[in-house]
């Protein structure tokens, strides 16, 4: 694999084994050339589909929270429906 940036081919001392689970692999790869960091996610088990991500850090991070609740749901509606248009006011830090 080359580097999305510069063009380096990754050697194996530049990538590192995050994780695995059914079938997909994530690995975590500096390039040396122009130190770039990129994750690759990549699925390795019997099955006819390729998958192709580039997914960022914090994107992989988000697939690990917790599903939205029907509570949350709810409660994003009634805000909807509250909302008068005043960014600044509903943005407005305490």
């Amino acid at each position: 694999m080359r580097c999305p940036s510069c063009g380096a081919i990754y050697e194996v001392s530049e990538m590192q084994f995050m994780g695995s689970q059914d079938g997909y692999f994530l690995l975590s790869m500096t390039c040396r050339e122009c130190s770039l960091p990129v994750w690759v996610n990549f699925f390795a088990g019997n099955s006819d589909k390729v998958i192709v991500s580039d997914l960022t850090v914090t994107e992989v991070d988000i697939l690990n929270r917790e599903p939205i609740s029907d509570n949350e749901v709810i409660d994003f509606h009634i805000g909807l429906k509250k909302f008068d248009g005043n960014f600044k006011k509903a943005f407005k830090v305490k």
